[in-house]
């Protein structure tokens, strides 16, 4: 299915095979036209000016190319331009865009709806997608996967409109978010499906860090909603032992409060804050190790 090169742009201008376009000129509508070209591309959050993770994002970038079409990529440019644009926007933090197909590479500022305080706090609504991922490992453009999870993600669930898709394989066992990576913590280790099944998640890296700094334990494993269902209802009247969450660039660590009509305390969790803790620690270190220092 044909997907349009820019979507959810803000500002005036985007960087165009190196050169800035205006959104409004010709060249900078055609943009907006969908294409049948296989579409690469990364969502970099910037946080106090810096390009979180920026290495990470780029190695994975070209192991998706690598992986199509191998074709030769140029991050230190790529970051050049995003920096320039970020500088341009005079804003702290926000989001930068890279899109490449084989004829050309697009570097935007695009539009992202980050968590509220009472999502970290309470956690979010979620609603359930069977759907089986063709080769989850590489991060291209798939229009029949991004309109499921939209219609998934538009239909409201009795706790409210969802704001996570968790999505589900035909087996009936929970594998990964439908723009993150899903984690069951119970008691003192940390669940997640094998890394064949899911897309490796940039934040995943440094959450799988903040696992050992908390003291957690990390271990393969999926689960099918009775089985999270009979976890929950296995708990004594003491704090929650389990903890369902996501993780993504755009919004870190995230307990999951409910999966359809199913209610979880995940957010009470104390295993699951200390975990949260752990990896904030890791994000301002990445940040006050990168201000001002070109890191790729």
């Amino acid at each position: 299915m044909a997907y349009p090169l820019v979507e959810g742009n803000i500002g005036k201008y985007c960087i165009l095979n190196g050169l800035k376009v205006d959104f409004n000129s010709i060249e900078g509508q055609e943009l907006f036209i969908p294409t049948e070209e296989i579409t690469y591309y990364e969502s970099i959050r910037f946080q106090e000016g810096v390009l979180l993770f920026w290495g990470d994002h780029m190695e994975r970038l070209r192991k998706s190319v690598e992986a199509k079409e191998d074709f030769p990529i140029d991050p230190d440019s790529y970051r050049f331009l995003a920096e320039s644009l970020i500088w341009d926007s005079q804003m702290a933090n926000g989001n930068i865009r890279v899109v490449l197909t084989k004829s050309l590479n697009l570097i935007y500022l695009s539009n992202m709806t980050y968590p509220t305080e009472e999502m970290y706090r309470d956690g979010i609504v979620t609603r359930s997608l069977t759907w089986e991922r063709v080769e989850p490992h590489v991060k291209v453009f798939r229009g029949d996967y991004k309109k499921a999870v939209a219609e998934t993600q538009s239909t409201p669930t009795s706790f409210g409109m969802p704001y996570e898709v968790i999505l589900r394989g035909t087996d009936g066992k929970f594998v990964e978010g439908g723009r993150s990576n899903f984690f069951v913590l119970h008691e003192n280790t940390v669940y997640s499906p094998s890394e064949d099944l899911i897309l490796i998640g940039i934040t995943r890296k440094y959450v799988k860090n903040a696992i050992t700094e908390a003291g957690l334990k990390l271990e393969e494993g999926a689960f099918s909603m009775d089985e999270l269902v009979k976890m929950e209802k296995e708990e004594d009247d003491g704090p929650p032992k389990m903890g369902l969450f996501v993780t993504s660039s755009p919004f870190d660590i995230l307990p999951v409060a409910s999966i359809d009509d199913v209610k979880f305390r995940s957010a009470s969790c104390p295993a699951l804050q200390k975990l949260m803790r752990s990896y904030q620690k890791i994000v301002h270190e990445y940040i006050d190790t990168h201000a001002h220092v070109d890191s790729y």
